[in-house]
């Protein structure tokens, strides 16, 4: 009896850890049938799609046979997708959900838009999804806000959530594919307009905030497109891409990366459409799942399109990624690509310079091998070496320490009246004053201080720094490091922008980049530059690295300041601040604390005319004296393009609007921030993470670290041409920057 209770007790258990053990559940919808097989009085318009179902069947299969789903629910029939049949799907997903279940919604079909004069965002329009049944009445589709509230309901118990729509949320979308049998275009739009539905809306926690991944095969307005697949039938083109892709990636490859490879392929088959993912760096950075993956610090660059005649390579990459030409990128198969050429921000060309063309194929990843910086120098940098020994400086450093009791010691990067710095020549330490007049000493103690400030009629309470040297072993070893980089060591200090310098930093030794032009902070182009960075101590595993990270970051910084537009293109628009408390606005210059500021877009009157209207991407990043960079525009995936956020071009200044919410802020502390407005023709990746990137001083306002450790290599602005034959479109590109001073009211 005893064993038996101990049976039934241990079954029991069994069961319950069963119950609670966390499932992969997923909702799968896919509508073709929006006509009506009845006779009904109102005018539709609605046309079938010809590939949703098949579409929804994909996503099903690949979800049993790869991810092991426990439970699907696919939703393919005319009497299933119905709005009752959707909505209360959705309700029954969100009821099924438990802590730590991997929740999964897919959507293929129709996606419209419906004005509402009420509402919030600027385009008074709100996005829907569209049932099988929307013949029925003029209010019978499912709204964002209200699939907005099931996707937080699943979030809030802490579910995993991933979404996927296959559809356009504008009122005008084209599946460009036609069918097996006929020629005609099929269509994700309609030729009718839903009534204003005047309804006041309250603003919604994004679901991607929450934890949410979400996915949508086009940007708000634009086209989301149909292509015929290797069946011969017709697909969603991004579901066709998404299934190619993921088919070719490790089941665990992370979110970002995912998205890149979809693009590529996108691309690869003639489709415009940008398609967007949307989640926080945690998410990102995570599988399609939600999973934890292992990811590599490089960046991974997709080949988007193969020239068969010439060899030439376009890879989904360029130079804000690193990239330069001559860099070296290498695949797990042992091919390797040369950068030939630059495009723009986003694009590259290569050549196989190891292995086969036909071991190749559209959509392959490839990671950096080596960066190679022909003729690209985004900082120049001076390394004072010494034949001193690491042993040898250390206990100078420990002399500098106790000198502070007795001088007024202060940092290179403060003001000072004189310097104490080490002259490998003749051996001897070298006291310059304030206006270049020189003592030596064989010594670095307190006594050789005192005489050589006095020879040069100073005192004790002269404000003094003492900079140690590199010793020979670390300066080989920095040296080799950044011969791999955009930044050049060079003998002359007088052509170096920064100097390293070794001082003393709690109590040990360590070393620290200086700013060493005095002329910087008058020059509006480069005054936001970092005077110093956070020293590194020199016994640190990391010394090395962090050394070269750093200065990667400030000649990244440096050379966004200088970035000039090409000269076909400039953007019409410049970033300006309206002052709220009397409507002023503010081109650029001093602002001051107290005062109420908002972020607009101005117009530029004499460029405007000659502006063809691109429907460009807009980000606005702000680079402050940490060399931190901040993403401004996009927020939280707000929609970044021109024809929405500029109203249609018809205002001279325009508030910066991200869906309801205006850029306010109240001007507080002292400080220089220089502000940036990039405008692409083509979306650039995972901007959140490019853009958000931690300065080299802990007063930077970035966010946390993120993988991209050496942030930007390189951006190269040259034309294309040499052996680019024939004659592509560039891509078009424009970024401008404006410089605002916070100062103490006045």
């Amino acid at each position: 009896m005893k064993n038996l209770s101990t049976l039934i007790f241990i079954t029991l258990l069994s069961f319950l850890s069963f119950q609670t053990e966390a499932k992969k559940i997923a909702l799968v919808i896919g509508i073709d049938t929006y006509v009506p097989k009845e006779q009904v009085n109102q005018k539709i318009t609605w046309k079938n799609l010809n590939g949703a179902v098949r579409d929804a069947n994909a996503m099903a299969n690949v979800l049993k046979c790869k991810y092991q789903f426990d439970e699907i629910r696919l939703l393919d029939s005319p009497e299933k997708t119905t709005m009752q049949e959707l909505k209360s799907s959705f309700q029954w997903l969100v009821d099924q959900t438990k802590n730590g279940d991997i929740v999964f919604v897919y959507y293929a079909g129709h996606g419209s838009q419906v004005e509402n004069s009420m509402h919030f965002e600027a385009d008074k329009m709100q996005e829907c999804i569209v049932p099988s049944d929307a013949y029925k009445g003029d209010q019978n589709y499912i709204l964002d806000i209200e699939l907005n509230k099931y996707f937080l309901g699943i979030t809030k118990k802490k579910g995993k959530l991933t979404t996927i729509f296959d559809s356009c949320h504008s009122g005008s979308v084209t599946r460009g594919a036609s069918s097996g049998t006929s020629p005609e275009p099929v269509t994700r739009s309609l030729n009718y307009t839903f009534p204003d539905i005047k309804t006041t809306v309250e603003k919604t926690i994004p679901p991607s905030t929450q934890g949410a991944l979400v996915i949508s095969a086009a940007q708000n307005n634009e086209l989301a497109s149909e292509t015929i697949n290797q069946e011969g039938l017709p697909q969603g083109a991004f579901t066709d891409a998404f299934l190619k892709a993921i088919n070719a990636s490790p089941a665990h490859e992370d979110a970002a990366t995912l998205e890149k490879r979809i693009r590529s392929l996108l691309r690869f088959s003639g489709k415009t459409q940008t398609p967007t993912f949307e989640g926080d760096k945690e998410r990102m950075s995570s599988s399609l799942f939600g999973e934890v993956v292992s990811s590599s610090d490089s960046p991974l660059f997709f080949v988007e399109k193969i020239n068969s005649a010439n060899g030439e390579l376009k890879i989904l990459g360029g130079a804000a990624l690193q990239l330069t030409k001559g860099s070296i990128l290498s695949d797990d198969k042992g091919n390797e690509i040369e950068i030939t050429l630059l495009d723009g921000m986003t694009n590259s060309y290569g050549k196989v310079s190891k292995g086969q063309l036909s071991d190749i194929k559209e959509g392959d990843a490839f990671e950096i091998k080596t960066l190679i910086h022909k003729g690209t120098v985004n900082l120049k940098v001076y390394l004072p070496v010494s034949s001193l020994s690491d042993d040898q400086l250390k206990v100078f450093s420990t002399t500098v320490a106790s000198l502070s009791s007795d001088f007024n010691m202060v940092k290179p990067w403060d003001s000072h009246q004189f310097t104490v710095a080490y002259q490998e020549s003749e051996k001897l330490w070298v006291m310059t004053s304030h206006d270049g007049n020189q003592r030596s000493n064989k010594s670095l103690d307190k006594k050789s201080i005192e005489l050589m400030l006095k020879e040069l009629g100073g005192t004790k309470t002269s404000s003094l720094s003492v900079i140690l040297p590199l010793s020979k072993e670390k300066s080989n070893k920095l040296n080799t490091t950044l011969k791999e980089t955009a930044t050049q060591v060079t003998n002359n200090e007088n052509e170096a922008l920064y100097s390293l310098a070794g001082i003393s930093h709690q109590g040990k030794l360590a070393y620290s980049w200086v700013l060493l032009s005095a002329d910087v902070s008058q020059n509006n182009e480069l005054r936001t530059l970092p005077l110093y960075a956070d020293p590194q101590i020199s016994t640190s595993s990391n010394f090395i690295f962090n050394l070269e990270s750093q200065a990667q970051k400030i000649g990244a910084a440096k050379k966004w300041m200088t970035l000039r537009s090409p000269v076909k293109m400039t953007f019409p628009y410049e970033l300006c601040l309206i002052n709220l408390d009397n409507n002023e606005v503010i081109d650029e210059g001093k602002v001051y604390e107290g005062q109420n500021m908002r972020l607009a877009f101005k117009k530029d009157k004499t460029l405007f005319p000659a502006w063809k209207k691109q429907n460009m991407f807009l980000y606005v990043f702000i680079i402050d004296n940490a060399g931190g960079m901040q993403l401004v525009l996009p927020y939280q995936f707000s929609d970044n393009k021109s024809d929405n956020i500029l109203e249609g071009y018809a205002k001279d200044v325009v508030p910066v609007n991200l869906e309801g919410n205006y850029i306010d802020f109240t001007v507080s502390g002292t400080g220089v921030d220089k502000m940036f407005l990039l405008a692409s023709e083509e979306a650039i990746p995972n901007a959140e993470m490019l853009f958000n990137v931690d300065g080299v001083r802990s007063q930077s306002r970035g966010e946390a670290p993120n993988a991209l450790t050496e942030l930007l290599g390189s951006i190269n602005t040259n034309t294309r041409g040499l052996s680019m034959k024939p004659r592509r479109v560039e891509t078009v590109w424009s970024i401008s920057s404006k410089v605002f001073e916070s100062c103490e009211a006045q």
